[in-house]
């Protein structure tokens, strides 16, 4: 079924439904034209800074179910949408109808939006490097990499050097597009890079200071995971880990472990 036909298809649920609004995934511009008025429109090949006060950028490639929670999630943040809300979701080959329920993406779109002076296309994009890492590796063997966001003087302060660090005086920006070839580079070292929450690359190889206490961490999980999450709840600082030992990616705010993703599935 064309874009035009399942938009049109939307319009007559909501009206059959009562639903209060339409979200509609856009694959290309001329979706937009397609849509009614007041649709919201759902975006994943776009930044954050790209996006007006009526769209939401899905910030991963997900499953269609976890891109549908992500952006309704995404909506509720912006104020576009409230608990409870019947909603019609227009992807490019189904149509879903959704009820709005609270912490629908287990809380990522709100830390994006909540987290102080993070820009959230550089979450998008440690993600995304994350994601490429766990996929490819370095020269095909496991990587293991944490990536600590925010908040980087402070940082700085909680964590030592290991050895050098191969970004010091420099002005490298997460998003600069020769980034990810260093990122994969500097990954073979041992500790944590550090990323301001504007982007820049501060420091990588650096050992983070370490705790328990008012830390929520699922069992099994080692050092690497217990270092990041303390440093998200000393720091107002998001950490993302990508585990060597079983590839996931896992999302720390706040002390608190928000989301686990499999690069596989991404």
């Amino acid at each position: 079924m064309s874009k035009q036909l399942l938009i049109h298809k939307g319009k007559e649920m909501m009206a059959e439904t009562g639903a209060r609004a339409m979200l509609v995934y856009v694959e290309s511009d001329s979706d937009l034209e397609l849509a009614p008025e007041n649709t919201i429109f759902v975006y994943d090949n776009k930044k954050f800074s790209e996006i007006d006060e009526t769209g939401v950028l899905i910030p991963l490639n997900l499953t269609p179910e976890e891109r549908m929670n992500l952006a309704i999630a995404g909506a509720m943040e912006k104020g576009l949408l409230h608990k409870n809300d019947k909603v019609v979701y227009v992807n490019n080959d189904s149509i879903s109808i959704k009820t709005v329920r609270e912490r629908m993406d287990k809380g990522i779109y709100k830390i994006l939006f909540t987290a102080p002076n993070i820009d959230p296309d550089v979450v998008k994009e440690v993600l995304e490097i994350a994601v490429e890492l766990g996929k490819k590796g370095r020269e095909g063997k496991p990587v293991g990499s944490t990536f600590i966001i925010g908040d980087s003087g402070e940082v700085m302060n909680r964590s030592t050097q290991i050895t050098y660090n191969p970004f010091q005086g420099s002005m490298v920006n997460i998003q600069d597009d020769v980034v990810r070839s260093m990122i994969k580079e500097y990954s073979r070292l041992d500790g944590a890079f550090v990323i301001s929450g504007k982007g820049k690359i501060i420091a990588a190889a650096r050992f983070l200071e370490c705790g328990k206490e008012g830390i929520k961490m699922p069992k099994g999980l080692g050092a690497r995971h217990m270092a990041a999450a303390w440093m998200t709840k000393k720091t107002d600082s998001i950490g993302v880990v990508l585990s060597e030992s079983d590839n996931m990616i896992r999302i720390f705010w706040d002390g608190e472990m928000i989301e686990e993703l499999d690069p596989e599935k991404l």
